[in-house]
């Protein structure tokens, strides 16, 4: 099924841009991103790591609009629905934090509302949705597999723990978090447990390559935010090291398998 042409070329444009923008501005606006972004988005550990996210969304949007296979990226169907609807829950939960004064908090709201409900409207409906991958690269190796089940239990159990008891899981993350700030993070774990869990069900890598790559570059993202913003973590904290411990496990873990699934192909 070919997408260039289809709607979802231009949704992945336009959430790619937005995506781009936001990245940009908690990376290189941290005054801002208190003062005038759609909440005030504090500590800045928690801005670096919603930006990192968002250099993952800005690939995410782009691989989706430059990609005319739909095969290749029907694995964001149903991650995608949680990531929005995690957002959209973190955001109606707290409107009393948000930043009303300002038009970021009523186009942020706006945003998540229609990406995905666009996003259910544009995804093709015919039989070729659910056909045999037209160019296969060969089988998902059962350790790959096996690999992407155990993160949809990892993140699931850190995303609700972020979402329902944000007050423990400040005492067990690497900088201090608020309900706000705690359940907007556990989007992207959220929406990485249905991902990973979702591409743990194909049978051929060319239908979850791309997936792959894009948990490499979000786990890269992570990474180089841990290296220029060192200075910024608290090591007093118990759970800090076992965060930066992990992350480089599970990226350096999808780089070797990444290698190894393209070896086989």
């Amino acid at each position: 099924m070919n997408i260039q042409t289809h709607g979802l070329r231009r949704w992945g444009f336009g959430g790619g841009l937005i995506a781009a923008t936001f990245a940009v501005w908690m990376f290189s606006f941290p005054e801002l991103a208190v003062s005038h972004f759609a909440w005030p988005v504090e500590p800045r550990l928690a801005q670096i790591f919603i930006g990192a996210g968002y250099v993952f969304r800005t690939g995410f949007f782009f691989w989706v609009a430059l990609e005319p296979a739909w095969h290749r990226v029907r694995w964001i169907f149903w991650g995608n629905l949680v990531f929005t609807g995690t957002l959209l829950f973190a955001t109606f939960w707290n409107l009393d934090r948000f930043s009303w004064f300002f038009v970021t908090a009523h186009v942020w709201i706006v945003l998540y509302i229609v990406e995905p409900v666009v996003m259910i409207y544009l995804v093709p409906r015919e039989r070729e949705m659910g056909s045999p991958v037209p160019t296969p690269r060969g089988a998902v190796q059962p350790f790959l597999k096996w690999f992407l089940v155990a993160e949809t239990g990892l993140f699931l159990t850190f995303g609700l723990l972020l979402v329902l008891n944000p007050t423990f899981a400040d005492l067990r993350w690497p900088w201090a978090l608020n309900q706000l700030d705690a359940q907007i993070v556990a989007a992207w774990l959220l929406g990485w447990s249905v991902w990973a869990g979702t591409m743990a069900f194909a049978r051929d890598w060319d239908e979850i390559r791309i997936g792959a790559a894009l948990q490499i570059l979000f786990g890269v993202a992570l990474l180089a935010t841990m290296v220029i913003f060192f200075p910024l973590f608290d090591f007093a904290r118990p759970t800090t090291g076992a965060y930066m411990g992990l992350v480089l496990i599970l990226t350096v873990a999808m780089i070797f398998l990444f290698w190894r699934q393209e070896r086989a192909a």
